[in-house]
């Protein structure tokens, strides 16, 4: 019988054990995240990208026209991207705290909008997966760099980035219209 009570208290401490771990591995997912685990999930979440190909699945007609939209006309390599970005990024470590604080969101909401991503079969769902995955990650790292003022000194930040998306561009008839003569 004693052998019978030893298994059983066993099976109690393992099963405790086993939910303690499980409450753990929940609550870091809640807690936020440092900016190297939130650029790695963003990583992550931008390779998450499905695109529908089958034509039958997929928007019909022709792309967008960009009539009234700035576009490049032609793309010219910057041969100093690689050394600039590297300098930013010093720029940035030169903070220790900006890299180990945990100033970005958890890995349960970068979760949370990789839950929201579906197959891309329009130009309208690539807008969204863009700013779902982008334009969102990328305005909350500058938002963080610009409330560290010596980060926003050193690169000498004049302010945020807000990214918009205006689905009526080319569309002039929302435009008010200028008064006319007399």
């Amino acid at each position: 019988m004693e052998e019978d009570e030893i298994a059983r208290l066993r099976r109690l401490l393992d099963e405790s054990e086993r939910r303690r771990e499980e409450a753990e591995t929940l609550a870091a997912a809640a807690r936020p995240q440092t900016v190297t685990d939130y650029l790695e999930a963003c990583h992550q979440l931008s390779l998450a990208i499905d695109i529908v190909t089958d034509k039958s699945l997929t928007t019909q007609g022709e792309p967008t026209k960009p009539t009234g939209r700035k576009f490049p006309r032609r793309i010219i390599p910057w041969d100093s991207f690689a050394a600039a970005q590297e300098e930013t990024w010093n720029q940035l470590a030169a903070d220790d705290a900006f890299f180990t604080d945990t100033i970005c969101p958890s890995s349960n909401q970068v979760d949370y909008i990789a839950s929201l991503n579906r197959p891309i079969s329009s130009e309208n769902d690539l807008r969204n997966f863009e700013r779902d995955t982008v334009e969102i990650s990328v305005q909350r790292l500058l938002d963080e760099v610009y409330r560290n003022r010596r980060l926003r000194d050193n690169l000498d930040m004049q302010g945020t980035v807000t990214f918009k998306s205006h689905m009526n561009l080319g569309n002039f008839d929302w435009c008010p219209k200028a008064p006319g003569p007399g």
